[in-house]
């Protein structure tokens, strides 16, 4: 296995650990968490392509907040 990567974060995967994330990307499963954050992010970038920018809203979660 090998993992190479540069200053401009593009990553290189070879080896066993490629040939199972190919599997993985090919034929996964679709989970709620990954379509909800696919559509948080074509929103972001629908924002980004017409204003030129992003505003994210940051509030905390109910748990973490006593």
């Amino acid at each position: 296995m090998a993992v190479r990567s540069n200053f401009l974060g593009s990553v290189t995967v070879s080896g066993d650990e490629a040939k199972a994330l190919t599997r993985k990307l090919s034929r996964g499963r679709v989970t709620p968490a990954a379509v909800a954050s696919a559509q948080n992010g074509h929103k972001l970038a629908m924002s980004f392509a017409k204003r030129g920018s992003v505003a994210i809203k940051l509030k905390p979660a109910p748990e973490t907040v006593k």
